[in-house]
């Protein structure tokens, strides 16, 4: 993942909008929603409690 797409995650497991995790970091909705896009196909993920799931069974510093 990079460390975009690792912001990104790690906004929306803490139960951010896209929306709201677009403005805080300074990104289009769509940019965000493409970036999760790719988190999801990387960690073979196809929801957002997936999402969740997976990012709290990983210490916070694995790269995952």
């Amino acid at each position: 993942m990079t460390s975009q797409e690792r912001q990104i995650a790690l906004h929306v497991a803490e139960g951010l909008t896209n929306r709201e995790t677009a403005t805080r970091l300074f990104l289009s909705p769509k940019t965000v929603e493409y970036h999760l896009g790719n988190v999801y196909r990387k960690l073979q993920l196809r929801s957002r409690p997936e999402l969740i799931r997976h990012l709290s069974r990983r210490p916070a510093s694995d790269p995952g």
